[in-house]
């Protein structure tokens, strides 16, 4: 079965100049963290970044972070991202961050591009890596994009804007929060504390617990077709929850009449999954 997620993050810059006429640049990025497509290539970022701007510019940095952890006490990463942009973090073996980072900057003028390329840094302190860089606006934009390898049992806080958020083979606690991106946790165990305004959160394949919100985009739960089905509670404010595993219709699922709230097993439940305005799908996969 394919599956596909995806991500995609527009933005209209707007501004009257002294003739009134209104200008609009389009800004935006367009990522399927669903796959494993190579999220440490700059050039897939490069090339599902869009905008209508003139001139763009781009440069790539690989670097690696030793984290400072108090004696006792668990590795962690907050990663702010930046206004535009996505974060793919991967749990791997190794005591180090491995850090790649993709900068990508468009203007009216090259030399405008490349200005605002090089006042774009990311840095790292106290166990925050944080993207900063000039004033987006009708003139000129830019974005980054992060590949974060990290050790698996890091607690890690990741916070986007207009980007995407994806988790991958971690065994730790994970928060991760999303404005206009959507989020993807697969084949991870765990800890989530996962939220979207406006993105879908895909869970896929992950053992542990999961608390799940999103205002207004849909959530989708995979588990493997030959796991025992885990303790569930969803619920959705304004539309409905397909659930397509056994456990759902073969006695053990409780529904609410109206197909907006169902509960499999008993409390305490493994995953809490809420929408606002969005549908939940709990579906099985092969592998």
């Amino acid at each position: 079965m394919k599956r596909a997620t995806l991500i995609l993050s527009i933005a209209l810059l707007l501004a009257i100049p002294a003739d009134a006429a209104l200008e609009r640049q389009i800004i935006g990025s367009e990522q399927d963290h669903s796959a494993d497509t190579g999220t440490g290539d700059c050039e897939h970022f490069y090339k599902t970044t869009f905008t209508t701007f003139s001139q763009q510019v781009q440069d790539q940095e690989q670097r690696e972070i030793t984290l400072v952890t108090a004696k006792g006490a668990e590795p962690s990463l907050r990663v702010d991202a930046s206004q535009e942009g996505g974060v793919s973090v991967r749990g791997w073996n190794k005591p180090f961050v491995r850090m790649i980072v993709c900068r990508f900057a468009a203007a009216n003028s090259k030399e405008q591009a490349m200005r605002a390329l090089g006042a774009i840094s990311v840095t790292y302190a106290n166990g925050r890596i944080e993207a900063l860089g000039p004033q987006n606006d009708n003139t000129q934009a830019w974005w980054v994009n992060m590949t974060l390898y990290v050790p698996r049992g890091t607690f890690v806080d990741v916070r986007a804007k207009n980007g995407g958020v994806a988790i991958r083979n971690m065994n730790g606690r994970v928060k991760a929060a999303a404005t206009g991106g959507g989020i993807s946790v697969v084949q991870s165990t765990g800890k989530y504390v996962i939220s979207t305004d406006s993105g879908g959160i895909t869970l896929d394949r992950i053992t542990g617990s999961a608390a799940a919100h999103s205002r207004a985009g849909s959530i989708a739960l995979k588990v493997p077709s030959s796991a025992t089905a885990p303790k569930i509670e969803a619920r959705t404010a304004t539309a409905h929850i397909l659930c397509t595993i056994k456990n759902c219709d073969a006695g053990l699922g409780k529904w609410a009449s109206n197909k907006r709230s169902l509960t499999i097993g008993t409390s305490p439940a493994d995953f809490h999954i809420t929408t606002v305005g969005s549908p939940i799908m709990i579906g099985a996969v092969t592998n």
